[in-house]
C-alpha cells in the first residue's frame, strides 16, 4: 500500500487570486492528475572538419522545457471551477502552484490550453483541464527523510 505522502489526491493544481499578497487555493473536483516535465533536446551534431568521413557521435542540448499538466474530474459548485472556464475564455495568463507528492511545488504563470465540459443524462457533470506553465518557474523541492 503506498504511503500518505504518495497519494494522487496530495496532487494539487492550486491558482492564485491575482492579488497582493497573493493567495492561492485549491481547483476542487479534480480526482485524475498527470504531470509532465517534457525537454526539447536540439541535435548539435557536426561533422570534424578535419576529417568529414570520420563517425558522428551524437551531441545534444536542452531546448525547450515544457511543464504542463492535466486532470479531469467532478464539477464543484464553487467559483474556482467557473473561474477556470473564465480563465480559458479570457486567455488569461494566471499564477499558479502545481504540487506534486515527493517531488514538490512548481510555482509559475499557466496558461490553459483546454477545458472541456461533459455530462451524462443520469450523472455528474464532469470536466478535464489542460494547462501548461509559461515562463520562469521556481521549484521548491520536498524534503525526503
Amino acid at each position: 500500500m503506498a504511503g500518505a505522502e504518495s497519494q494522487g489526491k496530495l496532487m494539487l493544481i492550486q491558482l492564485g487570486d491575482g492579488e497582493n499578497p497573493e493567495t492561492f487555493e485549491s481547483v476542487c473536483g479534480v480526482k485524475d492528475k498527470s504531470f509532465s516535465i517534457n525537454n526539447e533536446v536540439v541535435d548539435t551534431t557536426r561533422p570534424a572538419c578535419d576529417d568529414p568521413s570520420a563517425p558522428l557521435y551524437y551531441s545534444g542540448a536542452y531546448g525547450i522545457r515544457t511543464i504542463s499538466l492535466s486532470g479531469s474530474g467532478v464539477a464543484v459548485s464553487s467559483v474556482h471551477y467557473q473561474r477556470v472556464a473564465k480563465d480559458a475564455v479570457d486567455q488569461a495568463y494566471v499564477n499558479a502552484k502545481i504540487i506534486v507528492p515527493l517531488w514538490g511545488t512548481f510555482t509559475g504563470t499557466v496558461i490553459i490550453n483546454k477545458v472541456d465540459a461533459s455530462g451524462p443524462m443520469s450523472g455528474e457533470v464532469e470536466f478535464s483541464i489542460e494547462l501548461t506553465m509559461t515562463g520562469e518557474i521556481s521549484v521548491e523541492w520536498e524534503a525526503l527523510a
